[in-house]
């Protein structure tokens, strides 16, 4: 049976930055937290039907994935006006990969700060380490998820460019909180949205309608999904059996 805990342990299980994870990572479940934006196009991409999302081990690979897999869709950079960069198909947003089509199609991917989370542990872990892709979209499915798997869970907020991401404890706060049992009352989820609308400065989503869009309608809709990526060799599948909105939480 699952341990019953009795308080929030985030503060034991937060790892800050992606560069904090240990050189050996101990056996436990670990949650890639990258909320601005490769977790949340990691779960829609999923949520689409995408089979898997590949991630590489540094941008540019993805096109070699691609030549061994013909079928499958890259994501990469953005150019200046919220592009794909040249040779991609997409880029990190989870409101623009709406318009591909993926579904029974695989996908390849990374970015600088969650993409690279993934690839470290991968690389640093040995058969006792799990990685999952969490969010503030699927905090709800996540935590009771492991709850029911009764590990030891880390919790990587991934950080930006080195640096401690407000919106990546965000997440991490939340999946902690579900994972405890303790799901924060409807004022506390508010208090959530606005931290996420002005993680990156209040301006931020007012850059482009794909920046805003991947903000209000995307990080700040909470527990809207119940998509749970899970690392399985070289890429994130649904372990979920996917997509809709997550269950109520509790």
């Amino acid at each position: 049976m699952p341990a019953q805990p009795s308080s929030n342990r985030l503060d034991d299980r937060l790892i800050e930055r992606c560069e904090d994870i240990p050189a050996s990572p101990p056996p436990g479940d670990y949650v890639v937290v990258d909320t601005l934006h490769f977790s949340n196009t990691v779960i829609e991409l999923l949520q689409q039907g995408a089979t898997h999302v590949h991630v590489t081990d540094e941008r540019g690979e993805e096109f070699a994935y691609r030549e061994a897999n013909p079928r499958a869709v890259i994501g990469g950079s953005s150019t200046d006006d919220y592009r794909p960069a040249e040779g991609y198909d997409f880029f990190n947003s989870p409101s623009f990969v709406q318009r591909l089509d993926v579904a029974g199609r695989p996908v390849s991917m990374t970015s600088s700060n969650g993409g690279r989370a993934v690839a470290r542990l991968r690389a640093a872990g040995g058969d006792g380490v799990t990685v999952y892709v969490g969010s503030p979209m699927n905090a709800a499915a996540l935590g009771r998820h492991l709850r029911e798997r009764d590990r030891p869970v880390h919790l990587v907020s991934s950080g930006s460019r080195g640096e401690v991401a407000p919106e990546d404890h965000v997440g991490a706060t939340l999946v902690s909180r579900y994972l405890d049992g303790l799901p924060p009352a409807e004022t506390e989820l508010d208090l959530f949205r606005r931290e996420l609308r002005r993680a990156k400065g209040w301006e931020y989503v007012e850059r482009h309608e794909i920046r805003r869009r991947d903000v209000l309608e995307y990080a700040m809709n909470l527990n809207s999904r119940a998509v749970l990526p899970r690392l399985e060799g070289d890429a994130l599948y649904d372990v979920g059996r996917g997509g809709g909105s997550a269950p109520a939480a509790d």
